[in-house]
């Protein structure tokens, strides 16, 4: 005989509420009731305990049935109950984003900064200790902090960063301790394609692409993040484009991003010209007055994103696959000279777009796991 235990089923019919609210409401409580197939006497208890830990509120009173009667009272969730706090970390710059249980922005700051792993975890507590003292009254005040870390990340640990040393540097256990506030830290690809599960798409199966130092992928299929065994799931930048080619940090000879990582592309810019250091907006500058070398340049890291992309879509065959980069949104015609390398009919019917959340998916993606983990819900779907 298999015993159940009545506090369990208790808490996953709570979770099943809340979730439901979280993701459908405005709803009423027969709504709820007749859409999760419990009782209504069960959801009236769990929304009762969801309203007086002010996870919950009513906002009002919904239109009658057709069969006319009383007209509900419907339920959402209430957004400022608490805050999330999510942290981005580049090899040059901590961008930091504060929202409310909903993705709603309050605010959002970026540092330029090189990173360094002897001062980093004391600049994250610096940075929540400022936060603290201008956070909105609410509940719960910071539910969560979730750092991106542009690297494999795998069971909250930091596996290997090829573009600052912070492997296996303890973030969570350090920062959890100092501060008394659960502390995430996830692949920065990842939290875009959580980002855009959550925010922006109702596709089962996509893929987000970051085109930054190095070129990751976040792949969702079914509906959940692949990580793979070890977490190198969507390390399409260490893809090998050619063999005995550039030296990388991975270790291999030739990988995709050293030839069309955002980096790479600016490096490449550079080469043999002053300043030793150029922007985005320099190289769409050049591009726009028709500089060969840039034309060049642009139509080369097209083709090879394309072979990138190709090899993305024959491995998950995703719906669709969102590029988050500055480089597809700044420099004219870049998404098309990549879509018209794109030729196999394996991608005919793939939708290539650009991330509609830019820049802030990274950290939306961060904010959104906060509060998936202080809610103890699995999804989240918030119309933005």
């Amino acid at each position: 005989m298999v015993f159940v235990d009545k506090y369990a089923i208790r808490e996953m019919n709570e979770t099943i509420v809340l979730e439901h609210i979280v993701n459908q409401g405005p709803l009423s409580r027969a709504a709820v009731a007749n859409n999760t197939h419990l009782s209504k006497a069960s959801v009236s208890e769990i929304v009762r305990k969801l309203t007086e830990t002010n996870l919950v509120h009513e906002i009002g009173i919904g239109d009658s049935t057709t069969s006319g009667g009383r007209r509900p009272i419907m339920l959402e969730l209430n957004k400022h109950a608490g805050v999330s706090l999510s942290f981005d970390i580049g090899y040059n710059y901590i961008a930091t984003m504060l929202t409310y249980l909903d993705g709603e922005i309050i605010t959002e700051q970026i540092i330029e900064d090189k990173i360094n792993r002897e001062t980093l975890i004391d600049k994250i507590e610096n940075v929540v200790i400022d936060y603290q003292q201008m956070i909105p009254k609410t509940s719960y005040g910071i539910v969560g902090i979730t750092i991106a870390i542009h690297g494999v990340v795998y069971d909250n640990s930091i596996v290997f960063t090829p573009y600052y040393d912070l492997a296996k540097l303890n973030i969570c256990e350090v920062l959890g301790n100092r501060l008394g506030i659960p502390i995430f830290i996830e692949n920065e690809a990842n939290l875009s394609a959580i980002a855009e599960q959550t925010y922006s798409s109702n596709y089962k199966n996509l893929v987000s692409i970051s085109i930054h130092s190095g070129i990751g992928a976040g792949i969702i299929i079914d509906g959940e993040l692949y990580t793979g065994e070890r977490g190198f799931s969507g390390e399409i930048g260490h893809k090998i484009l050619f063999p005995d080619g550039k030296p990388c940090p991975c270790g291999n000879r030739g990988c995709l991003e050293q030839y069309c990582s955002e980096k790479s592309i600016l490096e490449f810019f550079t080469e043999g010209n002053q300043p030793t250091e150029t922007t985005i907006a320099q190289l769409k500058s050049a591009y726009l007055t028709k500089d060969p070398k840039v034309t060049e340049l642009i139509d080369r890291a097209a083709k090879y994103l394309a072979i990138g992309i190709n090899n993305v879509t024959t491995a998950f065959s995703p719906g669709v696959i969102f590029l988050k980069s500055r480089l597809t949104r700044e420099i004219p015609d870049f998404l098309e000279k990549i879509n018209s390398n794109l030729n196999s009919f394996i991608n005919e019917d793939v939708e290539l777009r650009n991330s509609t959340l830019g820049d802030q998916a990274t950290l939306l993606g961060a904010s959104a796991v906060s509060i998936r983990n202080f809610l103890r819900i699995k999804s989240m779907k918030i119309q933005r």
